[in-house]
């Protein structure tokens, strides 16, 4: 038989023919399943050991520029007190020398010039102390008359005149010579003088009470003041439902301040969000965009989301002293999500070590329900009216946000260095 008639004989009696149990849908599905399967970045292996690594790398790097600072401002702050210490035993020194000087002249002459000025909250102690010497030199001095005069009736009383003494005054005896003449200091400005006397309050001597502190501010402020600074910020974020994930953030904020002891706080801060749902806490059915259970089982969501927050914050100011505060605030922030990355991990087949993935990408703009704000921190005044800010911060979500619809809740370390621009 040729070739060619074999070859058809064959092919009209296996036309048509299909092997028992063959399934065109299972084949199609599996073809579908092949191509919904995507390459997975070799980071997201490693994801979470980056993620703490980087934690630990910026924890040391605030640790260590905290210790510094610290140092650095303690170093300042010995200095001053040294150079202070230094002005006032040279002062005590020359008074004691002006005192042994008063004790050893004869007085003839005094004049007294009193000058009067308006004082200021900030120097009130200091003149006490001068009023408080002036009456010690004036008793003194009525003492030292006093006996002068006794010495004088009692000379008087026992010696005779004599026609042979003269009754002028010897050439060598000078009247000038007893007489006390001011001397002249150089006029201080008040400004100069209000920047210096706050310093030598401040002494471990002598240290202000809150109170005259407030004071002192409210008597030195002007309108409301300006401050603009950048923030950081790290947080450890819970979600319902979802995980538990440790963001970053940072932005740039104002701050308002109003009075001496409240200011209003505001701005911008950008965070990205981290959160992942898996098991039991995934809804049935699941009707999140880009779902599809044709797929698989859905095993689990992993959720990165891109957010702006605006805070309104009334913060209020204790003072520990003329340049740190303990500072207590509340507010409202508000959320913008910009952008949401969705990424759906499912079981394939009864494999548990094989799974598909799939993700969607959500660029929309949407406001959701803010988060209720409380802190409390310290800040501390440097150089240059530049200012550093540390606080613990606590934000309870006020509903659900996010198209996975999740109520957040953060707790974390706030850091801001705040330029006085007002």
């Amino acid at each position: 038989m040729d070739d060619s008639k074999f070859d058809k004989s064959i092919r009209e009696k296996l036309d048509g023919y299909e092997a028992p149990g063959f399934d065109p849908a299972a084949l199609a599905s599996l073809h579908h399943q092949m191509a919904a399967i995507t390459v997975t970045p070799w980071y997201s292996t490693y994801r979470t050991e980056l993620i703490v690594g980087g934690t630990v790398l910026l924890s040391a790097l605030l640790i260590i520029w905290s210790q510094w600072m610290l140092t650095n401002k303690s170093t300042s702050n010995l200095e001053a007190e040294l150079l202070t210490l230094r002005k006032q035993i040279e002062n005590t020194d020359q008074l004691k020398n002006e005192l042994n000087y008063l004790r050893a002249t004869t007085p003839d002459t005094i004049r007294i010039v009193e000058y009067q000025e308006q004082p200021s909250t900030v120097y009130l102690s200091l003149l006490r102390k001068i009023d408080r010497l002036e009456m010690e030199l004036k008793t003194l001095f009525d003492e030292t008359s006093r006996n002068n005069e006794m010495v004088l009736s009692k000379l008087n009383d026992k010696t005779a005149p004599s026609p042979f003494v003269s009754s002028t005054p010897s050439p060598s005896y000078f009247q000038q010579a007893n007489r006390v003449s001011p001397r002249l200091q150089d006029k201080q400005s008040r400004r100069a003088i209000a920047s210096e006397f706050p310093s030598i309050l401040e002494s471990p001597e002598r240290k202000l009470s809150p109170k005259v502190i407030k004071d002192i501010q409210k008597h030195y402020y002007k309108g409301i003041g300006i401050k603009v600074g950048p923030s950081l910020l790290v947080s450890h974020g819970s979600f319902t439902p979802g995980d538990n994930r440790y963001n970053f953030g940072g932005g740039v904020l104002a701050d308002f301040i109003v009075s001496p002891t409240l200011s209003l706080e505001t701005g911008v801060n950008h965070t990205q969000r981290h959160n992942k749902i898996s098991g039991s806490d995934i809804a049935q059915p699941v009707t999140l965009p880009g779902s599809d259970p044709s797929l698989g089982e859905l095993k689990s969501i992993d959720i990165d989301s891109w957010i702006f927050e605006t805070p309104f914050n009334i913060k209020y100011r204790y003072p520990v002293s003329m340049k740190t505060n303990w500072i207590l605030g509340g507010g409202y922030t508000a959320m913008l999500y910009s952008k949401q990355i969705l990424e759906y991990d499912y079981l394939f087949d009864t494999n548990q070590s094989a799974s598909l993935n799939s993700s969607i990408l959500n660029r929309s703009l949407k406001i959701y329900p803010g988060t209720l704000n409380l802190s409390l921190g310290f800040s501390s005044e440097l150089k240059n009216k530049k200012a550093i800010e540390t606080s613990i911060y606590y934000q309870h979500g006020l509903g659900k946000v996010g198209i996975e619809q999740t109520v957040p809740t953060f707790i974390g370390v706030r850091g801001a260095y705040w330029f006085t621009l007002k």
